[in-house]
């Protein structure tokens, strides 16, 4: 994962790095790794081989430790010496598994399987990075991308932005409070005041801190602070539009992109059910109860003083663990309709125009399901991660694997139609491609389509005339990941960001593929460039015209990506 190279050009590449350094010279200009913020400043590394100046781990706020845990964080302490930028920070605590990365905060590979379910991460974590291309160049277009994991996984640095850089963009990835740290909504923890503590949005607060980090000092990186596209996937699609949806972040972006958005919005009661579930774990943990409701009634008889210094106490290790122990806990509720950070009714602010009006742009993939099937397969996740790191996909024979070693017989043959309605009498299971997108995953994939088609793009576009949508539907993997994965959630980020060395679904990027799924990354990450510079994602590569999408019958919905071994193919859909 160690992308940054020595200051010294390598053969090819001297000319422009000399050329930058010249002009640099002449200009009297600073070096071009030394950015000044309004904190002090940061010194990045130059990459040559990916020709970008990258800077890592520059601090948004303070540590949010000690007691400004279960705060809103504060802007960062002024430095005074020139800021060594150049190492990635940790990701913020989670659980270890195959959506976040090692305890380093950017590892992924064959090992990362040894910290599935134990705790990583550390809390000191609010930290950004920033990637721009080796140029001189100034009022570049600027992407913030905010990674998914279901609110409680993941780390920005997980996501290498080289690849937009050099179509004149500059790209940024945070790392925000995750799960019971980014969101625990209890009474104990709030002081009564009119502050956006009292919200226990704690992670939402992060974005909106990074943003307002982000336009205040994106200029002295090269960045347009008056042309921020607001990017993520999943999780992060859903923090997206409730930055739209915030009346804090007025004026911190200009357009948003929103990749399979889902787990929107929690109410307060939620959150506040989780946290006294939480408490009960903890309890039991700590042997001050020996059962639920033994730990129920020994609550009871606490203030909130103690309630709170109990949960102080507690490492980020622990509550962590505490997690894993009860499944309930694994998934904490995140971004409170609390009325101050986010409207009580975010729908219903769309729809009376109170809301950070932007264009957007939405996309979704033919086969979201397919990321959540573990309840369907025969192995844990410690197992498919093994197997997909071993898989070979220029020489699929010789791991020999199969869908009987991973899939669950009663879903095969995989392509079986699935008979009746999902919950009906008369509902017979199909296999697994109707698990996956019908009935029977963790997640569905018609839950993501309900969602988009339904809600959110009928929604925005009583709002907003620019708004474009597309359906990522590849799935030229090698057997037997073209049916394990196929057009998986998560699987569109690759092609849009052009990565294709993570170790997530590399197993399924072959060389007999790579013609066409390079084909398809162009178009892909050419169009967001344009989305970001002008809000319209139309170019010529494209084949076909991308309309805005319509809530009109027979009228323009998606843009088709697919490929085949060879090219990419393109079409609008209107149905």
């Amino acid at each position: 994962m160690e992308r940054i190279t020595s200051f010294v050009p390598s053969r090819g590449k001297g000319v422009t790095l000399s050329a930058i350094f010249l002009t640099c010279l002449l200009a009297g200009c600073k070096a071009p790794q030394i950015a000044e913020t309004e904190y002090g400043k940061v010194k990045g590394a130059i990459n040559t081989e990916q020709r970008t100046i990258e800077w890592r781990g520059i601090p948004y706020a303070e540590p949010p430790v000690g007691e400004l845990r279960w705060q809103a964080p504060q802007p960062p302490q002024p430095w005074d010496k020139t800021q060594n930028a150049t190492q990635f920070s940790k990701a913020c605590p989670q659980l270890g598994s195959m959506y976040g990365p090692a305890d380093d905060g950017f590892s992924q590979d064959l090992s990362l399987q040894d910290t599935f379910d134990l705790p990583i991460g550390q809390e000191d974590c609010l930290y950004l990075n920033i990637q721009r291309p080796l140029n001189l160049r100034k009022q570049l277009p600027v992407v913030v991308y905010l990674h998914g994991g279901s609110h409680v996984y993941g780390a920005g640095a997980l996501y290498d932005g080289s690849q937009l850089t050099q179509q004149g963009v500059v790209f940024v990835t945070i790392n925000y409070r995750l799960g019971l740290i980014g969101w625990l909504n209890h009474p104990a923890l709030k002081t009564g005041e009119n502050d956006p503590s009292e919200s226990a949005n704690f992670g939402t607060l992060d974005i909106l801190q990074a943003l307002t980090f982000i336009k205040s000092n994106i200029a002295a990186f090269g960045g347009n602070p008056d042309n921020i596209t607001l990017m993520g996937q999943s999780a992060g699609a859903s923090h997206v539009f409730s930055m739209m949806t915030s009346p804090l972040a007025h004026d911190l972006f200009q357009r948003a992109v929103m990749l399979s958005p889902g787990l929107l919005n929690q109410t307060p009661d939620t959150g506040l059910a989780y946290a006294n579930g939480l408490l009960v774990a903890l309890v039991i943990m700590h042997n001050l109860a020996e059962d639920e409701p033994s730990a129920a009634a020994f609550l009871a008889e606490q203030d909130a003083q103690w309630i709170k210094t109990f949960l102080y106490s507690m490492s980020s290790d622990t509550l962590i663990t505490a997690t894993s122990l009860v499944p309930s806990l694994r998934i904490a509720p995140a971004i409170f309709l609390d009325g101050q950070v986010q409207p009580a009714d975010p729908y219903a602010a769309v729809a009376s125009g109170q809301f950070n009006n932007v264009p957007v742009l939405m996309g979704i993939t033919s086969e979201e399901g397919k990321l959540f099937t573990q309840n369907g397969m025969l192995v844990d996740s410690k197992q498919l991660w093994n197997l997909m790191q071993s898989f070979n996909p220029d020489e699929p024979a010789s791991s020999a694997q199969t869908l009987e070693d991973i899939i669950a017989p009663e879903l095969l043959p995989a392509d079986r139609p699935q008979q009746g309605t999902c919950g009906a009498e008369d509902y017979v299971s199909g296999g697994y491609d109707d698990f996956a997108n019908l009935c029977g995953a963790l997640a569905p994939t018609a839950v993501f389509q309900y969602l988009q088609n339904d809600v959110l793009l009928p929604l925005l576009s009583t709002q907003q005339s620019q708004l474009y949508a597309y359906e990522w539907s590849w799935n030229q993997q090698p057997f037997p990941w073209n049916v394990i994965h196929g057009s998986v959630h998560a699987g569109d980020i690759g092609f849009m960001l052009g990565l294709f060395d993570t170790p997530i679904f590399n197993n399924g990027y072959s060389i007999a593929n790579e013609p066409g799924r390079l084909d398809l990354s162009q178009a892909m990450q050419t169009a967001l460039v344009n989305f970001a510079k002008n809000a319209d994602p139309n170019h010529a590569a494209l084949t076909d015209t991308w309309l805005p999408w319509s809530p009109l019958p027979a009228s323009p919905k998606r843009l088709l990506f697919d490929a085949d071994d060879q090219e990419k193919q393109v079409m609008m859909q209107f149905e």
